[in-house]
């Protein structure tokens, strides 16, 4: 019925029923700020159509979608095929690359295979700096996301990062810069982004433990805008690690000191909260979103590995828990800290780079039943190699 319909009805109604004349009016009044309201908004969206900004709206949206849709083909090695098959299809097969970066941006790639035991080595006496050098494998047809620390993301192809000889001696000179921090900023994390479409949020961690999740329907706005933030709410603190993941899954953190935090994504807030009491020395060196069928596992400096079930993962509630102790108070006395965690399965493999600059792959299973990581000096920090991207 149209409006001017119902102002005959009314109109009749108020002729036959006076008392209800009042009652009318507000009926009218009320409908008229309806028309008005919606008026107005016609209006902006036909003055947004005639400067073109709803049209530029609608190609960043198109872009969006059809870069979410190169990061699902990248994922399932370019067959349009699996698509149809998601969530449940697999990974195609592609080769392996080993990522080794630092805080200043610059990353090595190496082509490994299922074989490869020793990728090779780093020459620069720059191991010895606190910012330890960090490894991830990924599949080289896999796009990565870089964080740094302040806030300002960018991503890269894993391809366009020019490969090294495996087997052999590199120095960081030599080494790929895809993106070189600013003024003030180092690169605080890579991560792998081919996810993003079958992903629900982003979550970061600090040093410091304070935690943050952002919707990845944001992902528009963060990847146009170069920025995710910081994440943090103490002065001093840095970014440390981001991660996609969904509402279900569960998130874990692990300090240099021995601390164990678990989360429920879901309970998480989408603004920074310090959720863990650390002390003046102690930090955050590792996270990681374990599942059912993985094992916990954590290394300290000399090579000695503490596995825990991941089904054995306490969650936290409180904003400022104090943390599952995994070194002993006399332990931490003797200097034992961890370098490293992550969840494995016991088909994974485990990269470990040590002082000496060496890079030995070993894999889970046998770590795990030695209880110790060989190395040629103390392990600087660890990356884990997945077994279906090894296949």
């Amino acid at each position: 019925m149209s409006f001017s319909q119902k102002i005959d009805e009314w109109m009749k109604e108020a002729e036959a029923r006076p008392e209800s004349a009042v009652m009318i009016v507000k009926l009218v009044a009320k409908r008229l700020r309806d028309l008005t309201e919606r008026n107005e908004e016609l209006l902006t969206e036909n003055i947004a159509l005639q400067n073109g900004t709803r049209v530029e709206e609608y190609q960043k949206r198109i872009a969006h979608l059809e870069y979410q849709l190169d990061l699902l083909k990248r994922r399932f090695g370019g067959d349009e095929s699996l698509l149809a098959e998601l969530p449940t299809a697999s990974a195609a097969t592609s080769t392996l690359s080993l990522l080794v970066y630092n805080n200043y941006g610059r990353v090595f790639r190496i082509e490994i295979d299922a074989d490869i035991e020793v990728p090779g080595r780093v020459v620069d006496e720059t191991l010895q700096s606190s910012e330890q050098p960090r490894l991830l494998a990924v599949p080289s047809n896999e796009e990565v996301l870089l964080l740094f620390t302040s806030g300002r993301v960018s991503t890269c192809a894993v391809s366009n990062i020019p490969a090294v000889e495996c087997g052999g001696a590199w120095s960081w000179n030599e080494a790929a810069l895809p993106d070189e921090p600013r003024a003030g900023e180092f690169l605080a994390c890579v991560m792998p982004i081919s996810r993003l479409p079958l992903s629900e949020f982003f979550l970061q961690v600090s040093r410091r433990g304070c935690v943050k999740k952002t919707l990845s329907s944001m992902a528009q706005s963060v990847l146009g805008n170069h920025y995710l933030g910081k994440g943090t709410l103490q002065k001093l603190d840095q970014p440390f690690d981001v991660t996609l993941c969904m509402k279900k899954d569960l998130f874990a953190f692990v300090t240099i000191e021995g601390k164990l935090l678990g989360l429920d994504v879901n309970e998480l807030s989408y603004s920074a909260e310090d959720r863990i009491k650390l002390t003046a020395s102690d930090y955050v060196i590792a996270s990681f979103v374990p599942n059912a069928d993985e094992s916990m596992l954590f290394v300290t400096q000399t090579g000695k590995v503490i596995q825990r079930e991941s089904s054995s993962l306490e969650l936290s509630k409180s904003s400022l828990a104090k943390g599952l102790a995994l070194i002993p108070p006399s332990r931490l006395e003797q200097g034992v800290r961890f370098v490293g965690a992550a969840s494995v399965r016991n088909e994974d493999r485990i990269a470990v780079l040590d002082s000496k600059g060496s890079i030995n792959i070993h894999r889970a299973e046998s770590i795990l039943g030695a209880g110790s990581v060989e190395a040629d000096g103390l392990i600087l920090s660890i990356g884990v190699i997945p077994a279906e991207a090894a296949s």
